[in-house]
């Protein structure tokens, strides 16, 4: 096993978590292609978040795929965010903003354009639960002390 890179912000790596079983492992890893996928776009698409699919991608590499585990928590562009999150310094104050102005954006224009009553309420209902989900997380700059 490779040695646990340091990183200057947070904790150590924690090393994966490997699932036994060949089907599990490769189920997992081609949730987290997946989800590596739709975050990357996440990061270009203004509609989509790139964050929540990048910890659903270190999620699956974690218990899957070693190499493109560390690969995401080592990432220059969301490898800092993802390590402070696990190590549960929680999510920086500016990407809760973003987040959550593109839940409300996203969903608010989604909303206008499909047709039924309840399938906008779920939608909504959708939002609303990811909104609090974010608010409910600590803020990195208050775990940290930082202003």
């Amino acid at each position: 096993m490779a040695a646990t890179p340091q990183t200057p912000d947070t904790e150590p790596i924690a090393d994966p978590e490997l699932i036994r079983s060949r089907l599990g492992r490769i189920v997992y890893g081609l949730l987290g292609f997946l989800f590596l996928g739709l975050g990357i776009a996440g990061y270009i698409l203004p509609v989509l978040p790139g964050t929540v699919f990048i910890l659903l991608a270190a999620w699956a590499f974690f218990r899957s795929n070693e190499r493109m585990y560390r690969w995401v928590l080592s990432h220059p562009r969301f490898g800092p965010t993802i390590r402070d999150y696990r190590a549960g310094y929680g999510i920086r104050r500016r990407i809760k903003a973003y987040a959550i102005a593109l839940i409300i954006i996203s969903v608010g224009l989604s909303a206008l354009a499909i047709e039924g009553i309840w399938l906008r309420v779920f939608l909504v209902a959708l939002a609303a639960f990811g909104v609090v989900f974010i608010l409910t997380r600590p803020t990195t700059e208050d775990v940290l002390g930082e202003s």
